[in-house]
């Protein structure tokens, strides 16, 4: 199998020339990054190769294919292996992707690589989620096998101190072990997600064990409080760019001592009263021991904490009662508690300071806000439970595939609802939906099984104003705004590709209300009836205005959807787009420098709706570009800001404005220049 390696390698001496093209650079040189730059806020961590293409030699240290002929990492229709240079310092690992499976397979036969293979590859440096990654360049000549290397592949024992203070990320300690094979020694499982989990050092310091490797997906992780002598593995970022920890096979974590398991924790009384007792139920058991004690904590409100024993009934049920609250809206918060005869203890939730189980003592019906609401993070109190709830339809299915219904505005008062027959829904009807509430891959919806709409044409729920930071992927505010319209007001695309660079466009950009950002939060283009598109392609053949960095929306209205590990708004159609404004000037390919400040005429003009306005600056320096109507009002800008010399463009749309004669006024330091323009509708 190897030999198909050696018949594509050999051809590189027909490439001398590609060789001879390209910088060559260690992985040290491009994972490199000041302490400096790693100490500004935000940490500024990119490669200073980013962008770049050059040849980097390293030793192959994780296998490309695994058992069963599955990608060792999961990628997509991406090879995604990791080298080391063959030192033992810092800065010496970096991830490899390959980005057309087909290709690289047939041509370069790429999936034969095994740990320890010693390789010369071209390719260009980008940042994927803050991680540094080397992209091989879809070209004969591209990858060089040099032969096996006798470096160590091991694993490097690192304190988790170096990673994260708490759960706070240290870029400043940690990048120097970007994609480096890291192990961690005496963890505790804190919490699983499921083939993820979280484990924490004695000081609290917590990482997650990411299940990116297809070896580890669809596993089953040990049990919170279960102890682990060590657990070894990759160091990759997630979708909110912290650091994880991704072992290649089981093998990679070592289970010292079983814990109790805690599962299907349920309450018997769905929507307790004030003076309803409520039966709490679980399972729990150990493997290899047996349960020495399980306790059930409970607070009411801020009261005093309380305990109960818990008894079983066999089959590893556990059954306590909590005491009526007697407190009208009360919150009563619980968790339980379980030693196993080998002394080792858990707790469900597993962190009972950070994360709690609850329910509400209400003396009325159950509301949107009631189901969404919760202080400590996570998903509905009601999960899995039948509930009837009531509110007005801010979506419907003509404009995308989701419903959302709300009651009032603000926090936690959106839902989004699911039914097979909620194709009768219109924005503004005032529904009664009854379902299950589940939480599906993140969102809380209901999953309706009768859906009564009670009037038609309502007002729509005032959105409620906030600013993109509290939304963003990562927020600890973003989950109250779940399914809530909201309003954003003052912002700017700062981000034309928000996953990029992973080579594929969903048509996500990012805005922030400081246009300085580099990233921001996500919008969707998930209706058809948006009129923006951050892709050239869709924009021209639907006939939508093609996004740039630096535009600007007066205001942009939308529910907040959680979907793919991220927060991010769905717009419903051009209605949601307030403002819009084009600030962005565009520098025309013309390397003469103009000699004198100039404005040229508007063409077309007359015109409607839009029209370019060409620009030519003598010198470097500030530029303001403004619109005014005939009494003088401004009624746009254009462009505000620094510019270097030389011919510019820039559109300006008159969509909102009646028809009439304007004026541009070109500002340019000290001079300025002004010309008549006329809309005609």
């Amino acid at each position: 199998m190897r030999t198909k390696i050696t018949i594509f390698i050999l051809t590189i001496i027909s490439f001398v020339n590609i060789e001879a093209q390209y910088s060559k650079r260690s992985i040290k040189q491009i994972q490199f990054v000041s302490d400096s730059l790693l100490n500004l806020t935000p940490s500024q961590d990119a490669s200073p190769y980013k962008d770049s293409i050059l040849w980097v030699k390293g030793v192959v240290t994780t296998p490309v294919r695994v058992e069963g002929g599955r990608h060792q990492f999961y990628t997509g229709d991406r090879f995604r292996f990791v080298i080391k240079d063959p030192s033992d310092s810092v800065y010496n690992y970096i991830t490899v992707v390959a980005t057309d499976t087909a290709w690289f397979r047939d041509n370069i036969g790429i999936d034969l690589l095994v740990p320890g293979d010693s390789i010369e590859v071209l390719g260009v440096i980008s940042e994927y989620r803050s991680l540094t990654q080397f992209e091989i360049l879809k070209q004969s000549g591209c990858l060089n096998l040099l032969g096996t290397s006798k470096a160590n592949l091991g694993p490097k024992t690192v304190g988790l101190n170096k990673f994260f203070n708490q759960s706070t990320i240290v870029r400043l300690n940690s990048e120097k072990y970007e994609s480096a094979f890291i192990k961690f020694l005496d963890v505790t499982v804190l919490s699983i997600n499921i083939s993820e989990f979280t484990v924490a050092d004695d000081a609290g310091n917590r990482i997650t064990v990411d299940d990116q490797s297809n070896l580890i997906y669809g596993n089953t992780p040990p049990a919170p409080g279960t102890k682990l002598s060590s657990v070894q593995g990759y160091m990759f970022t997630n979708a909110a760019s912290d650091w994880t920890v991704n072992p290649l096979r089981p093998t990679d974590y070592i289970i010292s001592g079983a814990a109790p398991t805690i599962l299907n924790i349920a309450r018997v009384d769905s929507f307790p009263k004030p003076n309803s007792a409520v039966t709490i139920k679980s399972k729990i058991y150990v493997t290899g021991f047996t349960i020495a004690s399980s306790e059930l904590h409970y607070k009411i409100n801020n009261g005093p904490s309380n305990k109960i024993n818990l008894t079983t009934t066999g089959d590893s049920i556990y059954t306590g009662q909590i005491p009526a609250s007697n407190v009208d809206s009360a919150i009563v918060t619980f968790y339980i508690l379980a030693r196993g005869s080998n002394n080792n203890i858990s707790t469900f939730p597993p962190d009972t300071l950070r994360e709690k189980l609850f329910y509400l003592t209400l003396n009325r019906n159950l509301t949107i806000q009631d189901v969404q609401f919760n202080p400590y993070g996570g998903g509905s109190s009601y999960s899995n439970m039948k509930a009837t709830l009531r509110g007005i339809a801010t979506t419907d299915r003509r404009i995308y595939g989701a419903i959302n219904i709300q009651n009032g505005t603000g926090k936690w008062s959106g839902i989004r609802i699911r039914a097979t027959n909620d194709t009768l829904i219109r924005r503004g009807d005032d529904v009664s939906v009854t379902g299950i509430i589940k939480e599906v891959s993140g969102l809380t919806l209901l999953d309706s099984s009768v859906i009564s709409i009670l009037s038609s044409n309502n007002s729509s729920p005032i959105p409620t104003k906030i600013k993109t930071a509290m939304v963003t992927t990562g927020a600890i505010d973003a989950e109250q705004y779940e399914s809530v319209l909201l309003k954003l007001d003052s912002v700017y695309v700062v981000n034309l590709n928000e996953d990029s660079p992973s080579n594929q466009n969903f048509g996500e950009f990012g805005i922030s209300e400081n246009k300085n950002n580099s990233v921001g939060l996500r919008i969707d283009d998930y209706s058809t009836k948006i009129p923006f598109s951050n892709d050239t392609a869709r924009a021209a053949g639907k006939g939508k205005i093609q996004l740039k960095k630096g535009d600007y929306f007066a205001s942009i209205i939308a529910p907040l959807d959680y979907s793919f590990s991220n927060f991010k708004l769905l717009p419903r159609d051009s209605a949601d787009f307030i403002g819009f404004k084009s600030l962005v000037s565009v520098k025309l390919e013309n390397d003469l420098i103009p000699k004198y400040l100039k404005l040229d005429q508007n063409y077309p003009n007359p015109f409607n709706p839009s029209t370019t306005i060409r620009y030519h600056l003598p010198t470097n320096g500030e530029v303001n570009i403004t619109v005014y109507n005939l009494v003088g009002q401004q009624v746009d800008e254009l462009f505000n800001g620094k510019q270097n010399s030389g011919s510019f463009e820039v559109k300006f749309r008159a969509n909102n404005l009646p028809s009439g004669i304007y004026f541009v006024k070109l500002q340019h330091e000290r001079s300025s220049i002004t010309k008549k323009i006329v809309f005609l509708k």
